[in-house]
């Protein structure tokens, strides 16, 4: 895959409160590709005071987090000017379809379920890296799911 493009994906943030998705996420990205920086956030609050210091290049936000949810985020995030153009990936375990709808409705750029596994995950991350998220953002006629990209029709 392009590898400009992922060197323009330098930051990368995720929020999500489960140490284990942390660590594993950590040790995936690294494998896709070492330079990357990766802050790793454990809820609402803190992912919003973290932005409003450094704004990554591409966040991945969990949907169940203590202090403020993803919902709540992504919207205080989309009423921020600073960070409108901030691009998300919801990346939650749920693979109810209101979640993904209202993810969308709240302007996430993509919706991922977590995958099983660190094979998928890699997979995952080397799709998601690989999109030209300066020009046509991913659409919202999609999410991602068990390896590969499903058209969502709400």
């Amino acid at each position: 895959y392009d590898m400009s493009q992922v060197r323009y994906l330098y930051r990368v943030m995720l929020a999500d409160d489960d140490p284990d998705h942390g660590t594993l996420f950590k040790i995936v990205l690294q494998k896709v590709d070492p330079g990357k920086s990766l802050t790793i956030v454990r809820d609402g609050a803190a992912l919003l005071e973290s932005l409003a210091r450094q704004v990554p290049d591409l966040l991945f936000l969990d949907l169940n987090m203590p202090c403020k949810n993803g919902y709540e985020c992504l919207q205080e995030i989309r009423h921020d000017l600073h960070l409108q153009n901030l691009p998300i990936v919801v990346y939650s375990s749920s693979t109810h379809m209101n979640d993904i709808q209202k993810s969308y409705i709240h302007k996430a750029d993509l919706y991922m379920v977590k995958p099983f596994n660190s094979f998928h995950l890699q997979n995952a991350l080397e799709s998601i890296l690989s999109m030209d998220w300066r020009n046509n953002y991913p659409s919202q006629k999609y999410y991602f799911i068990n390896n590969r990209f499903v058209p969502f029709t709400a």
